[in-house]
């Protein structure tokens, strides 16, 4: 696969891999089972796929679900799965973040960084 997903959007993210495999929108939504309407406005951001069809849409092309959305599993210290930040406001927010779909924690992330990156840059 030659697609990288750096810091890539989930519509972006969508139309490479659909243009890396020669696929128009329609053929797409074809084999997703789904319309053409429904893929553009995937890719243009306009709407994003109910969490039920998530894992269809990573299956179908060959990745896990958290590559398809971006999300990284937190390091572990090796003992029961505990974090490495195990103090409680990090515990309150890991079970917080938990209860958003995948795609809410992908924009959480995203904010995340761009408060980390304002900050290093004086922006705030």
């Amino acid at each position: 696969m030659c697609v990288y997903f750096l810091d890539m959007s989930f519509g972006t993210k969508i139309r490479e891999l659909r243009k890396e495999r020669g696929l128009s929108q329609g053929e797409l939504a074809e084999k997703l089972g789904t319309s053409q309407k429904v893929i553009s406005d995937y890719e243009r951001e306009r709407t994003n796929p109910p969490r039920d069809r998530l894992p269809h849409i990573a299956k179908f092309f060959g990745l896990s679900l958290d590559t398809l959305l971006d999300i990284d599993d937190e390091p572990t210290n090796g003992t029961n799965g505990k974090t490495l930040h195990g103090n409680k406001r990090t515990a309150k927010a890991m079970e917080l973040f938990d209860q958003l779909d995948p795609i809410e924690q992908r924009i959480i992330l995203r904010q995340m960084k761009g408060l980390i990156e304002g900050k290093k840059h004086k922006l705030l």
